[in-house]
């Protein structure tokens, strides 16, 4: 991976000092783009919780590193719910992160830290969200909201798109904890390797191949849910090529969803036995958005030769296009094989715990696999 170093971190509120060895553990699904580190817990940086006293440490156990010789420590036990400020770094000298549009961050999850190992049934989430600096002035800052991202026991590779329009400085990064209250936080989660991503992820990238594009009208037939697929020819819902997917999701509540559209068998034989990621770009206009206060995700599953790959349902932004990422180890691209189909996950909730339907069409661009160049 082409990276530098944004910042040698700060020696101010928490001083983390640094030492030799390094023990890579964490994936890296796109290892050919260009990244600047923000922050990579070798030297010194600011770091606090609003959690209480004695929550954030240094970790220098290489398991729970994953890159160079240290990570954040962050003691999140008996936390429940959703918490604003679980960690804040800040850069008092304002980072210029112009031309980088993707936020990266790798979390370690312990199984015995997702109440006590017994996980099922409950979520466990990080949500971003960044200080920002106006273009014309560094002492007028505004703030950035990301969508919420879930996670499972062990590495946990994140990405963000940033809001369309970023294109200046960071003082600072927030991440909220959540998980959904009846099974708590049970240890400490390990945070490694913030960065920002040179470009944009949207559209097919030169170490990607591309899957579908939606472009053929005919792949409409092979869809079929509570929201059939259709093929959009509108250029306004379109991201490359004459074509998307669009899913008229009006009407859909009752929260977290497999039964929106599928496909089994899009007719494509593509080999992604050496894929290291599968990305999906996703446009999400607000009209359609459920109206109500709460969460709203969307993601979708990879069906192969030999089973199924699923990811994660995930926050978004609204009225940009953005890319869903499924993180592939060796073992899981060569269960897939070759891609035969997709199929798509919702799910939303309102603060009032009232029904909160979606109201109207969602769509998906570019199906692709990152085969890294050696």
């Amino acid at each position: 991976m082409k990276q530098s170093t944004l910042v040698s971190l700060l020696a101010a509120g928490l001083a983390l000092t640094s030492l030799s060895a390094a023990f890579a553990a964490a994936p890296d699904p796109t290892p050919n783009r260009e990244t600047k580190i923000l922050v990579d817990f070798e030297s010194d940086v600011k770091a606090s919780t609003g959690l209480g006293d004695g929550r954030v440490s240094i970790n220098t156990d290489a398991q729970y590193v994953g890159e160079g010789s240290k990570s954040l420590k962050l003691d999140v036990s008996g936390v429940n719910w959703w918490n604003d400020n679980a960690l804040v770094i800040e850069f008092p000298q304002p980072i210029d992160i112009s031309g980088h549009q993707v936020l990266g961050v790798d979390v370690f999850l312990p199984l015995d830290s997702l109440n006590g190992g017994d996980n099922s049934g409950t979520w466990w989430q990080f949500t971003p969200h960044l200080t920002l600096t106006s273009r014309d002035d560094d002492s007028v800052t505004s703030e950035s909201w990301l969508g919420m991202r879930n996670m499972t026991a062990g590495w946990n590779h994140l990405i963000f798109n940033l809001a369309e329009g970023t294109d200046t400085k960071i003082t600072k990064l927030t991440l909220v904890v959540n998980d959904n209250g009846d099974k708590s936080w049970t240890g400490p989660v390990y945070i490694d390797k913030i960065q920002v991503y040179k470009g944009n992820f949207v559209g097919v990238q030169p170490d990607e191949k591309l899957i579908t594009g939606f472009d053929d009208p005919k792949l409409k037939a092979a869809f079929s849910g509570t929201a059939p697929g259709d093929i959009n020819t509108d250029n306004k819902y379109i991201q490359s090529g004459t074509g998307s997917l669009s899913l008229d999701l009006s009407g859909g509540g009752g929260g977290w969803t497999t039964d929106t559209s599928r496909a089994d068998d899009l007719g494509l034989d593509v080999d992604v036995s050496n894929a290291t990621a599968i990305h999906l770009d996703l446009f999400a206009p607000a009209a359609s958005l459920p109206s109500l206060a709460g969460w709203k995700e969307l993601g979708y599953v990879v069906v192969g030769e030999n089973g199924d790959k699923w990811g994660f349902s995930s926050g978004f932004l609204p009225d940009q296009w953005q890319t869903l990422e499924i993180p592939l180890t060796a073992d899981e691209a060569k269960m897939l094989g070759h891609v035969k189909g997709l199929f798509f996950i919702r799910n939303q909730g309102a603060n009032s715990g009232d029904d909160n339907p979606w109201l109207g069409k969602i769509y998906f661009d570019n199906l692709r696999a990152v085969v890294p160049n050696p």
